[in-house]
């Protein structure tokens, strides 16, 4: 009995709990909450948003070594993907891309259908969600998105203070909410790309980077894009994490 116990410890902490919010306009969203099983303090908390395309489960080799370093994540599927398809009660998910040469027909499609304007919004709610959690330090926040991901967290920073914002990929945002951001926020920001990026990204993330207060900008060889990268600039991204504390 006491080896069955044992073995159910072990595996409890494997485990994210899983949130739901509903959006003003009926998206049912769902996300994946893990926090460190034994600190005495209240943990840091980093909330990733994927790429168009994937969902949360794209950021799990990353999560895993989050948590080895006590962080707690919150990994969401944007709405249209995932598990957060269920609009009002009806199915209104995003539109799949065949191959590569259908990614920005279907990405455009996609944004019209779902409301890719409003996720900006969707990631401000689950932050007012976390902040009812006394086990999370909100003052320790760190922001991570891929392509998508990456283009609606820049907006965030215009209600939240977080400590670093890291985007891999992240496409070319038109909003003036972005620029109002990246000009105003003290907030650390890097964005990563590569050169052959197949879909523009060096291009964006040099842009974002010159106008963001404190941005860095990471030009990668290749044409590699979003969450593909991560073997290539994980350490990266914690060494900038360690920085920004």
């Amino acid at each position: 009995m006491k080896k069955f116990i044992l073995a159910l410890l072990l595996i409890v902490p494997l485990f994210a709990t899983e949130l739901t919010l509903t959006t003003e306009d009926g998206y049912e969203l769902h996300g994946w909450l893990d926090k460190p099983q034994s600190t005495a303090q209240a943990a840091p908390v980093v909330l990733l948003a994927h790429q168009f395309g994937a969902d949360h489960n794209s950021w799990d080799a990353l999560t895993e070594k989050l948590h080895e370093k006590g962080m707690a994540t919150l990994s969401v599927d944007l709405r249209g993907h995932g598990k957060s398809i269920m609009q009002k009660g009806v199915e209104n998910k995003v539109q799949a891309a065949k191959n590569t040469g259908e990614v920005r027909t279907a990405f455009d499609t996609s944004a019209q259908k779902v409301g890719f304007t409003s996720i900006p919004q969707d990631l401000i709610a689950w932050l007012e969600l976390l902040e009812e959690d006394k086990g999370l330090d909100m003052s320790k926040l760190y922001l991570i998105g891929a392509s998508l991901g990456g283009t609606s967290l820049v907006p965030v920073l215009n209600e939240y203070d977080a400590k670093a914002l890291i985007t891999l990929s992240a496409g070319k945002s038109k909003s003036s909410e972005s620029d109002m951001a990246l000009s105003s926020s003290l907030s650390k920001t890097y964005f990563i790309a590569t050169k052959n990026d197949p879909l523009g990204a060096s291009t964006n993330a040099l842009e974002y980077g010159k106008k963001a207060i404190n941005g860095t900008t990471l030009i990668l060889s290749g044409d590699g894009h979003g969450t593909v990268l991560l073997p290539r600039v994980e350490d990266y991204i914690f060494l900038f994490i360690e920085q920004a504390k």
